[in-house]
């Protein structure tokens, strides 16, 4: 088999999506390939192939359908599915079909990936072609800021422990990021990383995702299921938005925490970890306890070691730094030019207060290089995506109670649409879409 085979499939009906994705892809080591539909998936199918990537919308057949007829082709090939609804029941159906994963739309990139990175290191079809596994390295943590100087010394000091950790910020600040650079500075950077997105899964499948499950322990499912907490062995476990795990798993994780072993769903024999475990969160958990959502005895057990993520409009002196390396990597995933900033479009930036944080900065410069004619991004393209909708605006929408989501999204669309003056690009700015869903959204909404 050729190095240059594509060994990974991307099957998505949106083209920028799957272009994006691919994009992505490269940058994790894959060979991408992608198909717009069930059966252009099914056709481009070959050995070459280590993993697929699979939107449950698709025109024609559906996404179940299309993993159907995979797996009768491809017996045991990983499948990633993706889907727009937070839908409980077709994510069971989707792990029932033989789905390696689920994971709902929007969902984090790199999570996309750890998921596709493990799924093949479980024993998947794994070739030379996959992606590499990655292990220990020099990893060098370093600021512009003061405060960010500090708080790095006490990232390194409490890698080099084994303690479970808490990392806390507001959304956007880089708990993810942070997480995986204690596991590469740690004793466990040899082992996996592996990330649970709390929120992401359906309530009725975190139990499974954590802990696994024997062979028949759920209806329609005829092997055993690996879980997280499994796979993290030797390495490292990152529960993120760890609020929203619910009650009745609290206890469970606690035992884990406690006696370092845990049981399958449906299992009888005790299953050893040795992972640390490294969660996050957004909010303050002590409030949560308080309120009689989070257990007390949980919240001490994780918060051994808590590191508080100062919020980007803290730390100013980093946005020139992490700018440069934000275009850095924009132009490296587009093969093109790097872009240059205007000294007003870089004084906007430098004094806006990003309540997005660096998520927020890394989307306005994405979609500022999208838009601009050259190479030269000009302050005009920066301001308009500073802006945020009025409160009335916002009221606005939201104004008549018993509206449907599709009556929300098209109020949103109109409006915003008519504010820019009609103008598509900047409608699609504002709106964080392409110009080609700005099309797709007025024929949905029967405008002219």
């Amino acid at each position: 088999m050729a190095n240059s085979s594509p060994n990974l499939l991307i099957v998505d009906d949106d083209e920028t999506i799957q272009k994006l994705l691919a994009m992505a892809a490269r940058d994790h080591g894959w060979k991408p390939l992608g198909a717009l539909s069930g059966a252009e998936a099914i056709r481009l199918l070959n050995p070459s192939i280590q993993a697929i990537v699979l939107d449950l919308g698709l025109p024609g057949i559906d996404g179940l359908e299309t993993l159907h007829r995979i797996h009768e082709k491809r017996p045991g090939i990983p499948v990633i599915m993706l889907t727009g609804t937070n839908d409980a029941e077709t994510a069971v159906k989707a792990i029932k079909a033989g789905a390696a994963d689920y994971l709902t739309k929007p969902f984090e990139i790199q999570r996309l990936f750890d998921v596709i990175s493990n799924c093949t290191a479980e024993g998947g079809e794994i070739s030379a072609t996959a992606a590499p596994r990655k292990s220990a390295q020099k990893i060098t943590l370093d600021s512009s800021s003061p405060r960010m100087k500090q708080f790095y010394r006490q990232v390194e000091k409490a890698a080099a422990l084994d303690s479970t950790i808490l990392i806390t910020g507001e959304s956007g600040t880089g708990k993810t990021y942070i997480a995986r650079k204690i596991h590469l500075l740690s004793q466990h950077a040899a082992g996996n990383f592996i990330t649970v997105n709390c929120p992401a899964l359906p309530h009725e499948l975190l139990e499974t995702e954590l802990f696994g499950h024997e062979k028949g322990a759920i209806t329609g499912t005829n092997a055993a299921r690996i879980g997280r907490l499994e796979q993290a062995s030797n390495g490292t476990i990152f529960l993120d938005e760890i609020s929203d795990i619910p009650t009745e798993l609290q206890a469970k994780l606690l035992n884990v925490l406690q006696d370092q072993e845990f049981f399958r769903v449906g299992g009888k024999k005790p299953i050893k970890t040795n992972a640390r475990l490294i969660s996050a969160t957004n909010v303050n958990l002590q409030d949560r306890v308080k309120a009689g959502h989070f257990r007390e005895d949980l919240f001490y057990r994780m918060n051994i070691i808590e590191l508080a993520i100062p919020p980007l409009r803290e730390r100013r002196e980093d946005i020139p730094g992490l700018i440069s390396y934000i275009l850095k990597k924009i132009a490296a995933n587009r093969g093109s030019g790097a872009w240059q900033l205007s000294e007003a479009a870089a004084t906007a930036l430098k004094n806006f207060d990003w309540p997005g944080n660096i998520r927020q900065l890394e989307n306005v410069l994405e979609r500022s290089t999208a838009f601009s004619d050259g190479n030269l991004i000009e302050a005009e393209d920066i301001v308009t995506l500073l802006e945020s909708p009025t409160p009335a605006a916002k009221r606005q929408i939201f104004a008549e109670p018993g509206l449907t989501l599709h009556e929300i999204e098209r109020e949103a669309f109109i409006q915003t649409y008519i504010r820019t003056g009609k103008n598509k690009a900047k409608t699609a700015r504002e709106l964080g879409i392409s110009e080609r869903s700005v099309y797709n959204l007025m024929a949905r909404h029967g405008l002219k």
